[in-house]
């Protein structure tokens, strides 16, 4: 194994998503030397807001306001939500979507006014979207995102460049250590502060809609760098995800169309279930609440063939769903369909609950710093509670947005006087080693195996109706995956460059300190709130409305709870 190469920055972003995007262009706006490191091709990766749908939330326009906003994801996260973040990065919102406008997005208005959608949970229409109503944004952002950092000629954009952990020196956050996948060389990257946008752990469940390089690699670094990790027990699914036909599994744009042109659900009896359920809301209901009510009906023996239920359009009027149908022609999910015949008009679609979007992450302050000093997070991995126990729908990427923002301008001003940090080189010379050890064994238990694992592990015990038994024979299993697996990793190919089962190594190692986070942190919570379903105790209870911190002491997972303070939303009795 080479020796590693040495980079030096003045602001490192790890992650080249929105929230890694923004916090590159304000550090450098503020006059800070940036380096962004990304695990694949820039602007071209799996990034989550690539896939995104069309709702970013802005309260924009009376009688909404930004209190109604605060409120409304207040409730919508059962109370649990840390309300200084909350209220610190909404108040962003409407100039994080003029950016974006005036960067190009094509964004649906009227005049000079931008037109709303009402998604479950708000007060009010205030969920912005395509100019062509229904059209994802996921192609708009990828478009301008990217752009706006090319433009900066501050900001040097590293590609395949995957950050494994975190270099710290007395106490302190110094940079990170990582893969260069194009010279297959280990690189230490000095900086004066390092901001964390590396986006969620989805890929540790057997299904998702995310991207399978989600593996949780920013807050596995962050656990064992000794950053405080919060919210682990919480991880959204989304109720529509396609399931069948088989040729667009996991696609999204479902979940538009659930709310565009208000599908129905149906179990195999043919039966409108959600009826059941919710009555009120019906079909309607939070995305939460849906995906709970869809995992009952197949656990109960009521699914489709496939494991999900049935999401039918046949009650919408034709000559509706056929201009539906032209306005977005196209849209890749609906090309796919007709490409096996199947008319979405007459033909019921099977969907059910995917891995979407994870609340938990490093417990930050309203400048996103975290209790490490010198590093920053921020998007899905820094959670801060600001989502509590579920997530608003379209709070995503304004809360990314603002994040970023909020980090890359606090990185700035920390950096503008000092000098860099140094590192520890004996840190940075264990890590290396760690990277050829994969290598030195010649037979083993290759990734794929490691990470199919955890997926069967977590998709078992930790998703909905988990009880005590369960969590703690999944904690068993990880037991046995660290000391007879992870002792055995190791990479078959011996080529060095662009060796991706050398990259899926560490990613299994990250999935690995993830899967034991989520577990112990369900365990802890005795109770059931939000995303987090408990059947030995079903009930939320107001003596859990606390955060569960963990953080790693003395090579010990370490919990503790803080209370959770209620300065703008207070929750009523009977919720």
């Amino acid at each position: 194994m080479k020796a590693y190469q040495t980079i030096q920055t003045e602001v490192l972003v790890i992650g080249g998503g929105i929230a890694g995007i923004r916090a590159a262009m304000e550090a450098h706006d503020q006059g800070a030397k940036v380096f962004l490191a990304n695990k694949s091709a820039f602007g071209r990766d799996g990034a989550a807001v690539w896939m995104a749908g069309w709702g970013f939330q802005a309260a924009l326009y009376p009688p909404d306001s930004l209190d109604q906003h605060v409120a409304d994801t207040v409730k919508g996260g059962w109370y649990l939500n840390n309300q200084e973040l909350v209220r610190t990065f909404l108040s962003m919102a409407p100039k994080c979507l003029d950016e974006l406008s005036k960067w190009g997005m094509r964004l649906g208005k009227d005049g000079d006014r931008f037109t709303h959608a009402r998604l479950p949970g708000h007060s009010y229409a205030r969920s912005i979207h395509h100019a062509h109503f229904g059209k994802m944004l996921g192609a708009e952002y990828k478009k301008v995102l990217p752009r706006q950092v090319r433009r900066r000629k501050g900001i040097t954009v590293s590609e395949d460049l995957f950050v494994f952990d975190l270099l710290k020196t007395d106490g302190e956050a110094a940079g990170a250590m990582a893969l260069d996948m194009v010279r297959g060389a280990p690189v230490a990257i000095e900086a004066k502060a390092t901001i964390l946008a590396t986006g969620g752990y989805m890929a540790c469940y057997p299904f998702t809609t995310a991207n399978s390089t989600a593996t949780g690699d920013g807050h596995a670094a962050a656990y064992r760098a000794g950053v405080q990790m919060t919210g682990m027990e919480f991880v959204q699914f989304i109720p529509t995800a396609a399931i069948w036909p088989d040729n667009v599994r996991g696609d999204l744009f479902t979940y538009s169309m659930l709310n565009l042109v208000y599908g129905m659900f149906f179990n195999k009896t043919g039966e409108r279930f959600m009826e059941r359920y919710y009555p009120k809301e019906k079909d309607w209901a939070t995305r939460e609440a849906a995906s709970r009510a869809i995992a009952r009906e197949v656990r109960e023996g009521r699914g489709a063939p496939h494991g999900g239920v049935y999401l039918s359009f046949k009650h919408i009027p034709r000559n509706i769903m056929n201009r539906f149908l032209e306005e977005n022609r196209e849209s890749s999910f609906l090309q796919k369909l007709k490409e096996v015949g199947f008319d979405i008009r007459e033909d019921a679609l099977e969907v059910g609950p995917a891995a979407h979007y994870v609340q938990g992450g490093c417990w930050i302050d309203p400048a996103c710093r975290t209790n490490l000093k010198r590093l920053y997070a921020a998007g899905e991995v820094g959670s801060g509670e600001k989502d509590g126990a579920d997530r608003l729908a379209g709070n995503s990427l304004p809360f990314c947005m603002a994040m970023g923002e909020v980090a890359g301008r606090q990185a700035a001003a920390d950096v503008a006087s000092g000098s860099l940090p140094g590192f520890d080189p004996a840190q940075a010379e264990a890590l290396t080693r760690k990277l050829s050890g994969y290598f030195n064994r010649t037979d083993g238990v290759q990734p794929f195996q490691i990470k199919e694992r955890i997926q069967q592990t977590l998709g078992a015990h930790a998703v909905f109706e988990k009880d005590a038994a369960g969590l703690t024979a999944a904690l068993k299993d990880l037991a046995d995956i660290r000391e007879n697996m992870l002792t055995r990793l190791c990479a078959r190919a011996k080529a060095t460059r662009f060796n991706l089962e050398w990259m899926e190594a560490l990613e299994a190692e990250n999935m690995t300190d993830v899967a034991e986070m989520v577990l112990r942190s369900a365990l802890m919570r005795q109770e059931s709130r939000g995303l987090h379903e408990r059947r030995d105790f079903p009930q939320a209870d107001p003596a859990w409305l606390k955060h569960i911190i963990l953080e790693k002491k003395a090579d010990e997972m370490s919990f503790s709870t803080r209370a959770v303070t209620f300065p703008y939303v207070q929750p009523k009795k009977e919720e």
